[in-house]
């Protein structure tokens, strides 16, 4: 109802109940349908800024898993030419020994006057790097497999070499040498089993090789002798010594002093004779000098 100035008709209005209804209902509608799409806008907000943190994590992730694989990229290229060099080292190692091995310039490594290089550049995945490691394993255990064989056969050559007679025995002229000559006694010409260092009286004289004592004392026309066992075959013996100081059943290393020079026994002055002996023939000593 509607109450107007004075003197003016009151105007009626009806508004039928069902009118009202609807209204009512088309408002609650609208209520509900903004709420739902509030909460349905909220939620397809807050999804999209988990989706949007998960991607940039993923991002990260993918950059900090592409950076490692670079790293081990770079780690494998220098283990490639660790191997190259250890390849070269082999090679040049197993020629020293015994002759054998490849050329330097085909093994990987920087020797060759050649250093053309080329091609497109590519980026390693995870399964060629994978297969690319499993080769060079492969190639260290042959490596570390030749490096073991040529110890052994370095060991075995040091071996042999301290038990060769391979150094001069004393300082001093040679007056002497090994095979006929004349007699230095003043009649005809004799056989020299050996080699006559003249030094003054007193000079030390060294083993020519790692050995054990098997002769020490006088020794007819040598004098005062010793003699050493190398192994082998081989004996060196060293005579008219003035004074000896290896004993019997001694073991001495090559350079080690066993005797001092003098001129006992069958000689004209002082000297060292030295002989070496190969199963018990004497041989010319300056084939082991």
């Amino acid at each position: 109802m509607i109450v107007p100035h004075q003197g003016e008709s009151v105007v009626r209005l009806r508004i039928p109940i069902i009118a009202v209804k609807v209204s009512a209902a088309v408002v609650c509608a609208l209520v509900v349908a903004a709420t739902g799409f509030l909460i349905n806008y909220q939620y397809t907000l807050n999804t999209a800024s988990a989706d949007k943190s998960e991607l940039m994590r993923l991002r990260q992730e993918a950059g900090y898993q592409y950076a490692q694989l670079e790293q081990l990229a770079k780690k494998t290229a220098l283990l490639q030419e660790d191997v190259s060099r250890l390849n070269v080292l082999d090679a040049e190692i197993r020629r020293m020994v015994d002759g054998e091995g490849e050329p330097v310039s085909r093994s990987g490594g920087n020797r060759s006057r050649y250093s053309g290089q080329g091609g497109a550049e590519a980026k390693p995945n995870v399964d060629q790097l994978n297969s690319l490691v499993e080769d060079l394993q492969a190639v260290a255990k042959v490596r570390e497999q030749s490096l073991a064989e040529l110890k052994q056969k370095i060991a075995a050559h040091n071996a042999r070499l301290a038990v060769t007679p391979s150094i001069w025995p004393t300082n001093g002229d040679v007056t002497s040498r090994f095979g006929w000559r004349n007699s230095p006694f003043g009649w005809g010409s004799d056989w020299h089993p050996g080699i006559d260092i003249a030094n003054s009286h007193g000079t030390a004289i060294v083993a020519t090789a790692d050995g054990k004592v098997v002769m020490s004392g006088w020794f007819g026309g040598y004098g005062k002798c010793i003699q050493i066992d190398h192994g082998h075959g081989i004996v060196t013996l060293y005579g008219h010594n003035t004074q000896i100081v290896a004993d019997v059943g001694q073991t001495v290393k090559k350079g080690e002093v066993i005797a001092y020079m003098g001129s006992t026994g069958a000689s004209t002055g002082s000297h060292l004779h030295y002989e070496v002996r190969v199963n018990g023939t004497a041989v010319n000593p300056a084939n082991f000098l």
